[in-house]
């Protein structure tokens, strides 16, 4: 499975979250780092189009 655009900013956002409550001194920063991350996930749902191609057809035989 591909790591995409989306995936790695919501693995961004639970780093953020778990620094927030690891570090309470670097709680505005793991907010504003989250918060665009968060952003930039919703984005790319709307603009990129990330489907998987369409599965390739068996050829098939003749006899």
């Amino acid at each position: 499975m591909p790591l995409t655009l989306r995936l790695t900013c919501l693995i961004g956002i639970g780093v953020c979250t778990l620094l927030a409550f690891y570090a309470p001194h670097y709680h505005l920063t793991a907010e504003i780092v989250g918060g665009g991350m968060l952003l930039i996930a919703l984005v790319a749902t709307v603009i990129l189009d990330e489907t998987p191609p369409a599965p390739k057809k068996a050829k098939q035989e003749q006899a």
